[in-house]
């Protein structure tokens, strides 16, 4: 994996131009970078790494944007085509990130923001979301279920399938996924939705299966309403003012 790193040409041509610009008896401490201030940096990522190297952060366009971490491992992902930024925990684990994109074609246009946190060797597990496909909107904080089973064998397999040299082995490895996980727990269910759907704000509470099961909102019309919802999906019980 590579890491952040001035080519030593370059390095030693900054140190002797820093060196010859210092008042006489001041030394840059051989324990690190000196300390600098800038007004503007231009930059297509920039990594924030640990003593020991490995990742805490890093902010970066979509062309440079890294893959999946795990142990201070990149596994490539498989479809994965936004900008934003990364966080990692001690470990080097991918532990969430915020990305934002848009995209406007032949009449229809669509946008998305999100800041997420992952649960420890899984996927995420609380966010705030934003989606839009034609003026049609979503917005609010999510929870999820995730399973307690590491989900680095699932990085694994992206990282195959984004080197597969065609469709068909590409989604092959895909179904594999799927299988894995399936037999793992799977990939986990959303439990808990606040915010805005369309016209209605909502709050949304499911079972472990991301069944809801309760639902109160307040409609365009300004009525609210509480629903009780079965294992089908059918409203059991519905409180109106």
């Amino acid at each position: 994996m590579k890491r952040p790193g001035w080519k030593l040409p370059l390095a030693f041509g900054v140190a002797v131009g820093v060196g010859a610009l210092l008042p006489a008896g001041w030394a840059i401490a051989t324990s690190g970078p000196p300390d600098a201030s800038f007004g503007t940096i231009n930059a297509a990522r920039i990594n924030i790494v640990e003593p020991n190297g490995k990742y805490r952060l890093v902010i970066s366009n979509t062309p440079r944007f890294p893959g999946l971490f795990m142990g201070g491992k990149e596994y490539k992902h498989h479809n994965r085509k936004q900008g934003g930024m990364l966080f990692f925990n001690d470990e080097g684990d991918e532990v969430g990130g915020m990305g934002f994109g848009s995209r406007s074609a032949e009449g229809h246009q669509s946008a998305s923001a999100s800041i997420l946190f992952d649960q420890y060797k899984q996927d995420q597990t609380v966010g705030m979301v934003y989606a839009e496909n034609d003026k049609q909107r979503t917005a609010g904080l999510r929870v999820w279920d995730r399973p307690d089973a590491s989900i680095q064998p699932l990085m694994e397999m992206s990282d195959r399938a984004s080197r597969a040299s065609t469709d068909a082995e590409k989604d092959k490895i895909r179904a594999e996924m799927l299988a894995h996980a399936k037999a793992n727990g799977g990939v986990g269910e959303e439990r808990f939705f606040a915010g805005k759907q369309l016209d209605d704000a909502i709050v949304r509470l499911a079972d472990k299966q991301g069944r809801p099961r309760l639902v109160m909102k307040v409609g365009a019309d300004g009525q609210p309403v509480i629903e009780f919802l079965g294992a089908d999906g059918k409203i059991v019980k519905r409180i109106t003012q």
